[in-house]
């Protein structure tokens, strides 16, 4: 089986990169910062990453990709069944589909061209969405050692990619013991190693 990950450096492809580090697969790893150029554009005509080909067949969307990449490969990332399995999938959920399309906005507000007044407004309602986000995972923190419980899954992986991200938020305590469990580990070093990104949202 083989394995090809587009990725853009620092975006929420890193998850993937983390992960495929984690199950110690081998694969080739496509530094895909020119979304738009035709020749990716034919594998993922959205212009996005994570884009993982499988044996030549382009997979889009990242928590699918994970989710197939965790249900093919042993690991402990990703319980196999039951109400364990259900909270892992739950929070990967909650980066993917939450969390993510919530900092999408503020990166969508920088590049339009609205006048100051309409902008700060925006802002400032964007970024209290996700804030309460990012309360909200600290205080689930404050009951478990990480999102799903007492184990690592590829939520917190998600998570901490995410947390890097610049945005001027308030990163709790329990987050920021999580951040730091979680980028400690040798997979996500050698990510970060790869795409050339310093780590600060620990800090």
């Amino acid at each position: 089986m083989s394995y090809k990950l587009y990725y853009k450096p620092g975006a929420c492809s890193m998850a993937v990169h983390v992960i495929l580090n984690e199950l110690n697969v081998p694969f080739e790893a496509i530094n895909q910062t020119d979304l738009k150029v035709p020749d990716f554009l034919k594998l993922n005509p959205r212009g996005q990453v994570p884009l993982l080909v499988i044996d030549g067949e382009p997979v889009k969307e990242g928590a699918a990709i994970i989710t197939y990449l965790l249900d093919t490969h042993a690991n402990e990332l990703m319980p196999e069944s039951g109400l364990e399995r259900a909270k892992a999938l739950e929070w990967l959920m909650w980066c993917n589909a939450s969390l993510h399309p919530a900092c999408g906005r503020m990166f969508w507000l920088s590049r339009q061209g609205f006048d100051e007044s309409t902008r700060s407004r925006l802002s400032q309602l964007f970024m209290s969405q996700i804030q309460t986000l990012w309360d909200e995972a600290d205080a689930r923190l404050a009951q478990t050692r990480y999102l799903a419980g007492d184990r690592i899954t590829a939520a917190d992986i998600l998570m901490a990619v995410i947390a890097n991200w610049g945005l001027p938020v308030a990163l709790g305590a329990n987050i920021k013991r999580v951040l730091k469990d979680v980028v400690a580990r040798p997979a996500y070093q050698r990510a970060l190693q790869v795409e050339q990104i310093e780590y600060k949202a620990a800090a």
